[in-house]
């Protein structure tokens, strides 16, 4: 198992199990404005079964605090977050499709040509499944990472996913092999299993030094 993808899984369980859970956590609000607010947050989980998702961020100066105030995605710029190792972690939101709503995703990387994002969402049951091929999972942790992948071009104004939960979308090798097929090398070593979706930080990577 590759440095990239140990990595991975345990930002995806340290952070996933702590927004998963709803719980409030300290963190920095940065607005579009100008302000920077801390203090505690809570993100927003999308729920592909429930009629409509809240897309706002909860915010209060102190965890003892009743009231809360609420903010949304056009007044947001990025949320950060550091880790008891002081690894900082940034959310943003971003546009996924021309008429919908921006979504709250985290960065996963930022070269000069790629941003990588990924979030978890949710269906009908509290938790993906074990066998579904569209986790990305460290083995045991099924409810708290993160299961949709995004690729956002330097110049894209809407983000392109590349592994993305629902009953009908496409594999990440489809996807992937369109999103990076101005890169041939690369798309070749997708179409031939040789970099599969575990290999995601890998993949920006090598598109970053390709373009």
């Amino acid at each position: 198992m590759s440095k990239n993808f140990l990595i991975l899984c345990l930002s995806f369980f340290v952070f996933g199990y702590i927004y998963g859970q709803y719980d409030w956590t300290q963190g920095k609000l940065i607005l579009k404005k100008g302000d920077t607010l801390i203090g505690y947050l809570k993100l927003p989980i999308i729920n592909k079964a429930a009629i409509g998702n809240s897309h706002s961020i909860k915010y209060k100066e102190s965890k003892e605090q009743n009231g809360r105030s609420q903010y949304y995605p056009s007044s947001v710029k990025e949320i950060i977050f550091k880790d008891l190792n002081n690894e900082t972690s940034i959310y943003r939101y971003i546009k996924t499709s021309k008429h919908g709503k921006s979504q709250m995703f985290k960065l996963l990387y930022s070269g000069d040509n790629i941003r990588l994002y990924g979030r978890m969402v949710s269906e009908i049951t509290a938790s993906p499944l074990p066998g579904n091929s569209n986790i990305v999972t460290s083995e045991g942790y099924y409810p708290t990472d993160f299961n949709e992948f995004y690729a956002q071009g330097k110049y894209d104004r809407i983000a392109t996913p590349l592994i993305k939960v629902g009953p009908f979308t496409k594999s990440f090798k489809k996807n992937a092999m369109k999103y990076f097929s101005d890169c041939p090398d690369l798309a070749l070593k997708i179409e031939n299993g040789k970099l599969r979706q575990s290999d995601l930080l890998e993949i920006a990577e090598k598109y970053d030094e390709c373009k």
